[in-house]
């Protein structure tokens, strides 16, 4: 029996449902049923009735419900207070980074804000990834960080995320240093005519699909390819190997030392900021809500 399986075991009791369960933690409702079974397994307890519907708790897991809500708070509350204890009372946040969710953005920040929050201390982590997640890094979000800096749009929020916008990325076109289009100042889309251009597919970023739609709109001959969801680093490698042009963003500029990445003539943006889960725990919301207070260009969480 390990954490997971216990805040699995209480998302499944709150939505009745392994697939809706398993959308709130960014892995398949297989994934889901197969935690379940194993720790009904391990406990020898059966603690969901499965019917055509969706699943109940049985009367054993009704039992066991509020324990496992306490064992966890518990759990929190050691932690928390422990780390307290390791550093002079100092909150430490966890900060998620990667290559494609870098801190960069809101480290500049915090260097201006820090003298005004002293109860806290930002602490960086390496971000992994979740392979059953379609959001891979941002299915990390609350369980191996407290926050990350993400985009984010609408189609990103649903996912029961909230977000504290710091700016906006622009767009640009990734090309290998040797492709024609890395000559030029700024990419227009008739520069893109009969292109191959790598974007993740519709569904995953509102702001992508509006640009993929600005883009066959204006020039229909453009030949977009759709990566398998988000992206990662084997996309950047892909875009070398094939000798193709990307959809990029600011941040990612010089991930890829064989890429250049020229600025694409579009009024779309997409926002950025500190990610959080829409129900962060006390600490978390309490750094929020000080970094709010304190910032001079005030932006209010965004949630949907």
């Amino acid at each position: 029996m390990d954490i997971n399986q216990l805040q699995t075991f209480l998302r499944v009791s709150e939505y009745g449902s392994f697939t809706k369960a398993g959308e709130q933690s960014f892995i398949s409702g297989t994934a889901v049923m197969k935690q379940i079974n194993r720790l009904e397994t391990e406990l020898n307890l059966k603690l969901f009735l499965r019917t055509a519907t969706g699943v109940n708790l049985t009367p054993q897991g009704k039992k066991f419900q509020p324990y496992v809500r306490q064992l966890l708070d518990l759990l929190n509350t050691a932690v928390e207070e422990t780390r307290r204890v390791r550093t002079d009372d100092k909150r430490i946040i966890l900060l998620g980074t990667s290559l494609l969710h870098p801190a960069d953005p809101f480290m500049a920040l915090w260097k201006q804000v820090a003298p005004k929050m002293p109860r806290f201390q930002i602490r960086l982590v390496q971000l992994q990834e979740d392979l059953n997640s379609s959001n891979r890094e941002y299915a990390m979000l609350g369980r191996s960080s407290d926050l990350i800096v993400g985009t984010f749009d609408s189609t990103t929020l649903k996912h029961s995320f909230s977000a504290i916008k710091l700016g906006s990325y622009h767009f640009g076109i990734a090309v290998r240093s040797d492709n024609p289009l890395a000559q030029l100042e700024a990419i227009s889309f008739q520069d893109l005519a009969h292109e191959r251009v790598l974007m993740v597919p519709t569904g995953i970023s509102e702001k992508n699909d509006l640009l993929r739609k600005q883009m066959l709109t204006e020039v229909p001959t453009i030949q977009t390819i759709d990566t398998n969801g988000r992206y990662d680093i084997n996309t950047f490698n892909e875009t070398v190997e094939e000798n193709i042009a990307m959809i990029s963003l600011t941040p990612w500029k010089n991930i890829h030392p064989n890429l250049v990445t020229v600025p694409l003539k579009t009024d779309v943006t997409v926002d950025y900021g500190l990610l959080s889960t829409k129900l962060p725990g006390k600490k978390t919301a309490d750094f929020l809500h000080e970094f709010i207070q304190n910032n001079d260009e005030k932006e209010f969480p965004t949630t949907m």
